[in-house]
């Protein structure tokens, strides 16, 4: 986000009165309660919670936002090779007019270990904005992005903070919104000269108002990984993540790119595992009991029934191929599956069901049954 500094007052046409700064303290502290919920309360608008709420194994997703910078951008790349720490950086468009400004999103676009994402032209509160100043916004960075050398695929609303209408139009473009799980208040640290006052942001533990680092850590260890908030305009972000990502380290988390499925499956639109889903090992199934059976599909244990799931073919329960007096849950045969063809070790073949000791009534279905 921006801040009243002399460094944001080079990028835009007037600073920030001292109003404006409480907005935007008010819109980060309201971020931060957002990205507590599951976006429900707000019918699915809310530009900072992440669909991906847990499972992350230790696994962080660094993004760093208001770029590029060319002051301090390097400093954080070079500290970012050295950990060998992928990152995606959510840009202003603004930033662009800068000199070596458009050169250094060239280089981080043509790096692998990077994404550049859209963060709108001027960083406005966007939920308050017009369609039209929507649009603009979007598509003003977008085409500064895409000269750069990267096809965006990831929006940011500042702040976090998003209208319906104004969701819509960016998801309608082929964007995928992005918020965080960590706010690493490194904004307010540097608003504060390396205090986070209460006044700013009232999140923050009064015992960490100094300890930028020590109040990440505590963020990374209470959600256990997730997609974390930095800023890559403020020297005090370069001056301190070194020590941070250090930390991180050898407390056991390690670092990926915020488009890897394997920890954002939502976030990356892939769907989890479900009965009857190409598997290779037990941990890609990862629904309760499931595990990956021979044949090479997701089952799981079943007595009678089986769980169906929206978007996945029907299921139904046969005998265990390999146990014989247990049930394993298949899936039936159906588009989805290609009629069995996308599971190369099965068959579509008619079976009974499974009764064991349940209530169910006898019963056949055509089914991917292993071969």
């Amino acid at each position: 986000m921006y801040r009243p500094l002399v460094l944001t007052c080079v990028f835009v046409a007037a600073c920030l009165d001292a109003g404006a700064e409480d907005d935007q303290d008010d819109l980060m502290n309201q971020a931060f309660e957002n990205a507590q919920g599951d976006g429900k309360a707000d019918g699915g608008c809310s530009g900072v919670v992440v669909p991906d709420r847990n499972g992350f194994d230790k696994h962080v997703a660094l993004t760093f936002d208001d770029g590029p910078n060319p002051a301090t951008t390097p400093q954080i790349i070079a500290i970012l090779k050295k950990h060998h720490a992928p990152a995606t950086f959510f840009n202003n468009g603004i930033r662009y007019a800068v000199a070596g400004a458009k050169e250094l999103a060239a280089q981080i676009a043509a790096d692998p270990d990077y994404l550049l994402g859209n963060h709108s032209q001027h960083h406005l509160d966007l939920s308050k904005e017009s369609a039209t100043k929507v649009a603009s916004e979007v598509a003003l960075t977008d085409t500064l992005i895409r000269a750069a050398g990267e096809t965006p695929k990831y929006f940011r609303f500042p702040f976090g903070a998003a209208s319906c209408a104004a969701k819509a139009h960016v998801e309608g473009l082929g964007y995928t919104v992005v918020g965080w799980h960590i706010d690493s208040a490194d904004w307010c640290y540097a608003a504060g000269h390396g205090t986070c006052k209460k006044a700013t942001f009232k999140y923050v533990p009064d015992a960490l108002r100094s300890d930028m680092l020590g109040y990440v850590m505590s963020q990374v260890h209470a959600t256990n990984g997730g997609v974390i908030l930095f800023h890559d305009i403020h020297q005090s972000t370069a001056d301190h993540l070194d020590a941070v990502l250090t930390a991180m380290e050898h407390a056991g988390f390690s670092f990926v790119r915020l488009d890897d499925a394997s920890v954002f499956p939502r976030l990356a639109h892939v769907s989890p595992k479900f009965i009857g889903d190409s598997c290779a090992a037990d941990t890609d199934c990862t629904f309760s009991g499931g595990r990956c059976h021979p044949a090479g599909f997701c089952t799981v244990a079943c007595n009678g029934t089986c769980a169906d799931a929206t978007g996945k073919a029907s299921t139904f329960c046969m005998a265990d191929d390999i146990t014989a007096d247990t049930g394993m849950c298949v899936s039936k045969a159906a588009a989805q599956n290609q009629s069995c063809a996308l599971l190369p070790d099965t068959e579509a073949r008619v079976v009974s069901r499974f009764v064991g000791t349940s209530a169910s009534a006898p019963a056949t279905a055509n089914v991917c049954a292993p071969r």
